[in-house]
């Protein structure tokens, strides 16, 4: 008995093409600090085209599903850092609000893993060695908070706030 027989006939090569230009409603998947080989600085950013909004963006969103857009938000040559402003539009698209502080990275990074966000993604063209590449960009100021909110996914600790007592189990409370 045979599991599957092959059929080349109908893959599709476009996988790793660039992402149509449009606006996007995604989740950041991952967000943490990078360096390039050369040891140029920047925030990497993965964001995924959420997959549950088909039917309500059957043109952006419907077609290019669950791909995933990267991001890298890049400190300033002349000064060294990131730009507030770069940080900023990302908070506020996550819907964080005025004069939240962020620790550190890791901070940085929990605040913003698994919350939606809607975005601008454009074609970005460059040369190099005669061949010509095409990649998405999103910049940071086209981040916005997303027009359809996570339903059910406000993910509590159920431990916290739990103010009673603390009671000993003893093995005969318990089922096994």
């Amino acid at each position: 008995m045979t599991l599957f027989t092959t059929n080349y006939n109908d893959l599709k090569n476009d996988e790793y093409a660039p992402i149509p230009e449009g606006e996007y409603e995604c989740i950041i998947e991952d967000t943490r600090p990078d360096a390039t080989p050369n040891g140029t600085e920047y925030i990497k950013m993965n964001l995924r085209i959420r997959k549950d909004l088909d039917k309500a963006l059957p043109d952006t969103n419907g077609k290019q599903h669950n791909r995933i857009v990267f991001v890298n938000v890049w400190k300033r040559k002349k000064t060294g850092k990131y730009d507030p402003s770069d940080l900023n539009y990302i908070m506020k698209a996550a819907g964080y609000p005025e004069n939240t502080p962020v620790k550190d990275w890791d901070d940085w990074t929990k605040k913003l893993v698994g919350k939606p966000v809607k975005v601008r993604v454009t074609i970005d063209k460059s040369e190099y060695q005669g061949k010509t590449t095409e990649r998405n960009q999103v910049w940071c100021n086209s981040f916005r908070p997303t027009d359809y909110p996570l339903q059910g996914r406000k993910q509590e600790d159920p431990f916290q706030g739990n103010e009673g007592p603390d009671e000993e189990l003893d093995d005969k409370d318990l089922p096994f």
